[in-house]
């Protein structure tokens, strides 16, 4: 599973269904925290929104692999937290009104807050010095009425108690003067007015435009809540205020509904603070629910005012949001009934005209039926649930079919440069459709030409596994399997170290392209599982940069599994994985062969380049990790695996040096570094399709094997002859012991290659005549089994007669000769 943290969302996706598990805003989260016993746990707390409009909180935990991860984990989600906190913080400052007097009710709260009892008085004090004669009179006079009734039985209150009533009576004055106020924007000389004729609007407004607000007035209004009477010229909360001109009952107020103390029915039911009145002026009056502040004890996650006004209590929503339906009540049977009956329409005017009533109209009962037909009526119904099955299946095979082509319409959305014609996709098809394919060696000459003159797209993955399939054919010598052969199933499972740099790289594998455009998508998905398993499958190599444009290539013409097959093919049967290696020797041997190669075949261009001390590292590096496709247009890179299916790693030489002997007068023209450079990196890549087709023509006739194979044993030579050189000899000296160790060194090569040729010859001569023999052995084996069983059978013919001729009286002697019979009477 991947837990990924965005800028306002967490989420938790399955690399498996393609799928988000969990989609979490941070607003709704309202605690997080790391396992105290089991440090290697985290888990969130947040709110979820029900059918009915009701809410309740849910608690996710996690297992990580270790410690460390999960700290990283709630680092990342306090980060996350705060520069969300702050990014919200200044979207509503730049909403907000300087002069509104709750903005400096607010600014007051920001003032006191922590602050001792006794500096606190001095400071509202101060503040109230700032009003005038009569709002100072109504404040002490609200005080004082409020301290002699309700809070203490002396005569002056407790200091905090007093700090209490007065920033009570402070609120319903600011809460007054916002009625009547008109908002004015920074940077507008527009005036806004927002009078209201519902006290409780005010309120809301102020919650939703300025969600950072003082816990030193949230603490007071809950204390005032318990204790202090209701009265009607002091409005505490937004909703124990009322319209203009109606009643309010005196009595007490509830305790504050908190999440740990939520009000009880019994008690609400009768709480005159939770009568509704409907009046035409406010329609939204009536089903606005109770604000109620929540406090989080997470990392600095930004709850928003808005969503605090969602979580309001369960009795409150019941009471606000209920159908009429269940505002009457009804005994639990009722209850049961209307919750399982079925609307019918001659009773739908009923219940909605008459209000009074407190249960629909039950349909009259039908006649009923015979055993007869219940039992028809039952196969007719199971019969028809039956046939909706079924057509449930073929519409979900219908809607998994239409996916697939969608998608694999979208993977092969790139421009093919060797438009493959329909004699040659007869002949694609007849190979691939040959019965046991992957035991038939076909001829290469015939597959050399049809990869010559195109592979159809449609078919190109098909082929790349049948290619191959005929590489391990004609390999002479095995190469060495990987160590692990865990499938890939398995290995999906499982936890790797490489996660997070795979994770980095999914959004720079082929940017452009649609089906790996989505962030944590289908495709990148698909291509995470792929580098995860590849990882856990080669521990030497893990992940290296360049293998998700390889994987991401193969994904795009075959599926997950066949594209981490084909992936383990290259890496270790073509040999791709020795330049992935961690000490990357071969990536080195592999610079200095292409070095050699344009000194041979271009050396004016390479003169050019090395008078501008540019080497193949700085511009082919990127050519041989990822196979040209981290450039060059997907149609090119597509023919370029084409090749190297066929002929193997050297492919990728002959590619880079038709691209630059191709380009050579270009190149030539540029006489700076970073213009060759800038060159070979944009403009290159950007060539026209009759130019890559050319390219590709060129690279079909093009046979360096011998070379590389030379060059690399003269890198090996002349890392040790540099390794073992007597520091006291000069440059020219040096450079003239190298010429002359290079001559012998190519003079050795040509016969060893001369040598290894002959042995070749020799080996095939040797391997033909052995299947030659082995085929004659074979043969008289057969022979030889045939003959022994024409033995036994007549071993067993010679043993019935003889039993034929004992039981006739006939004697026999040993060697078969019957014996002459002797009659029984004298002889004459």
């Amino acid at each position: 599973m991947l837990f990924t943290v965005g800028r306002s969302q967490i989420f938790l996706v399955s690399p498996d269904t393609k799928k988000v598990a969990i989609e979490k805003s941070f607003r709704e989260i309202s605690f997080c925290s790391q396992g105290i016993r089991h440090v290697d746990h985290f888990g969130f707390i947040c709110r979820e929104t029900v059918e009915g409009g009701s809410c309740h909180f849910v608690c996710y935990v996690f297992q990580c692999t270790d410690e460390s991860l999960v700290d990283e984990i709630m680092l990342t989600l306090k980060q996350a937290f705060s520069v969300a906190a702050l990014q919200q913080n200044a979207k509503t400052q730049s909403q907000q009104c300087d002069s509104c007097p709750m903005q400096q009710l607010h600014r007051l709260c920001e003032r006191i807050e922590g602050l001792h009892p006794s500096k606190t008085k001095l400071e509202l004090q101060r503040h109230l010095a700032t009003l005038d004669n009569q709002e100072q009179a109504s404040v002490f006079e609200n005080t004082m009425v409020c301290g002699l009734f309700c809070l203490s039985p002396s005569l002056f209150p407790e200091t905090q108690e007093e700090n209490e009533l007065v920033m009570a009576s402070l609120r319903n004055l600011y809460e007054e003067r916002q009625r009547s106020h008109q908002h004015t924007l920074s940077g507008d000389s527009k005036q806004v007015t927002v009078c209201t004729t519902v006290p409780a609007l005010s309120l809301a407004a102020f919650y939703y435009s300025f969600p950072l607000y003082s816990n030193y007035v949230l603490l007071f209004v809950y204390s005032v809540n318990r204790e202090l009477r209701l009265d009607s010229s002091l409005t505490l909360s937004p909703s124990s205020s009322s319209l203009p001109g109606d009643a309010q009952p005196q009595g007490f107020r509830r305790r504050a509904s908190t999440f740990s103390h939520p009000p009880t029915p019994s008690s609400a039911e009768y709480s005159p603070v939770h009568t509704l009145t409907h009046t035409p002026q406010d329609p939204t009056a009536a089903t606005k629910p109770k604000l109620v502040r929540h406090y989080s004890v997470s990392t600095d996650s930004p709850h928003q005012s808005n969503d605090v006004a969602a979580l309001s209590t369960p009795s409150a929503a019941c009471w606000v949001g209920e159908s009429p339906l269940r505002s009457h009540r009804h005994s639990w049977r009722q209850q049961i009934f209307l919750r399982v009956a079925t609307p019918q329409k001659n009773t739908e005017a009923n219940a909605g005209g008459s209000g009074d009533s407190s249960i629909r109209v039950v349909p009259e009962e039908r006649t009923k039926r015979s055993k007869e037909e219940l039992r028809e009526l039952w196969r007719k119904a199971i019969l028809q649930q039956i046939l909706l099955q079924r057509m449930e299946r073929e519409n979900q095979k219908l809607q998994a079919s239409e996916s697939d082509l969608q998608n694999k319409r979208l993977k092969l959305d790139y421009e093919e440069i060797t438009p493959c014609l329909k004699e040659v996709t007869l002949v694609w098809e007849k190979m691939l459709g040959t019965p046991g394919r992957a035991k038939v060696k076909f001829d290469t000459e015939t597959i050399h030409a049809a990869v010559a003159q195109g592979v159809p797209r449609q078919h190109r993955g098909e082929i790349w596994k049948f290619l191959s399939e005929q590489f391990l054919l004609r390999q002479t010598v095995p190469s060495r399997p990987p160590a692990n052969d865990t499938p890939y199933k398995e290995l999906l499972k499982q936890l790797t170290s490489q996660q997070h740099a795979i994770l980095i790289d999914l959004g720079r594998t082929f940017p452009t392209h649609p089906y790996f455009q989505a962030q944590l998508g289908a495709g990148q998905l698909s291509l995470y599982n792929i580098l995860k398993a590849y990882s856990l499958l080669d521990p030497e190599v893990g992940y290296c940069q360049g293998l998700s444009f390889i994987a991401g290539v193969l994904l795009l013409h075959m599926g997950e599994e066949d594209a981490f097959n084909m992936l383990k093919f290259l890496m270790y049967d073509v040999g791709l994985r020795k330049q992935y290696r961690p000490d990357m020797i071969i990536l080195q041997i592999q610079m200095y062969q292409l070095s050699r190669l344009l000194h041979d075949y271009h050396r004016d261009l390479y003169s050019h380049l090395e008078q501008q001390e540019i080497g193949p590292s700085l511009y082919a590096t990127p050519w041989f990790l990822t196979a040209f496709a981290s450039h060059f247009p997907l149609g090119f890179v597509a023919r370029v695996f084409d090749m190297l299916f066929l002929q193997g790693s050297e492919v990728i030489f002959k590619v880079a040096l038709s691209l630059l002997g191709s380009h050579k007068p270009l190149i030539l023209q540029h006489e700076s570094l970073e213009s060759i450079v800038d060159f070979i990196k944009t403009t290159l890549p950007n060539l026209g399709l009759v130019q890559m087709e050319k390219t590709i023509n060129q690279v079909c006739e093009m046979d360096m094997s011998k070379q590389l194979q030379a060059y690399e044993v003269e890198y090996h030579v002349l890392q040790d002859e540099l390794l073992d050189t007597p520091p006291n000899l000069n440059q020219h000296q040096r450079a003239a012991q190298l010429e002359r160790t290079n001559q012998s060194l190519r003079q050795q090569n040509l016969d060893l290659l001369e040598e290894l040729q002959v042995s070749h010859a020799r080996i095939c001569s040797l391997e033909s005549r052995v299947e030659a023999l082995a085929q004659s052995e074979g043969q008289l084996r057969e022979q030889v089994s045939a003959l022994e069983e024409e033995k036994k059978q007549l071993a067993s013919t010679v043993t019935r007669l003889q039993d034929l001729l004992t039981s006739l009286g006939i004697q026999t002697t040993p060697d078969g000769l019957t014996l002459p019979h002797c009659p029984t009477g004298p002889l004459l």
